[in-house]
């Protein structure tokens, strides 16, 4: 089973995520990869690049990553998908183009994607008491453009007809409860 959590910078993907490692077993991919040194540096403000060019680079990194991802009996949560990859690209490809190109790809179709949803507002100031922001965590403007994608492709069931949606603006428990019953109806822990 593949499953993915997708929602704008800080609202809770982490945090669910690490929660479920204490309940059940499965394998997490995380992305943007490290080894991509270029995504980060992008993001932490010390490199500019085209945005069409970030969108193929975001995009190349998470292919690449799942490229090894067999259709396997164990379960495989991704800390972001390529759906993150067309939402925050909103100033740089549009918005339909970038679902062409990923669906021309064929990458691996989830079983399921949770799309924790918080405000803006909420998502900057969360990430300000984790540490400082990135370029995207700063623009609370551009965060809404990125949440309004997110809900567009939430409501469009793009590549998958399992999509789940979450209000994660709650206490951690109560979206970890919301988390779980989405999780165990599509069989995890059986």
């Amino acid at each position: 089973m593949m499953v993915v959590f997708e929602g704008i910078d800080g609202c809770g993907k982490n945090t669910q995520i690490t929660l479920l490692q204490s309940d059940y077993e499965f394998e997490v991919l995380k992305f943007p990869r490290e080894k991509y040194s270029i995504l980060s540096d992008f993001l932490n403000g010390r490199v500019e690049i085209n945005r069409k060019a970030l969108f193929l680079l975001f995009l190349s990194d998470i292919i690449d990553g799942v490229s090894g991802i067999a259709p396997a009996k164990k379960t495989i949560i991704l800390d972001r998908y390529f759906f993150s990859t067309i939402a925050y690209e909103v100033d740089g490809i549009d918005y339909g183009t970038a679902k062409q190109v990923v669906s021309s790809l064929s990458p691996p179709k989830p079983d399921a994607v949770i799309l924790l949803d918080i405000p803006p507002a909420v998502s900057r100031e969360r990430k300000m008491q984790q540490k400082g922001l990135d370029r995207y965590e700063r623009d609370v403007e551009y965060l809404t453009k990125v949440r309004s994608n997110f809900l567009k492709l939430y409501e469009e069931k793009f590549y998958t007809k399992n999509w789940f949606l979450i209000d994660g603006n709650r206490p951690i428990m109560e979206v970890y409860d919301d988390v779980k019953a989405v999780l165990e109806k599509l069989g995890l822990g059986d």
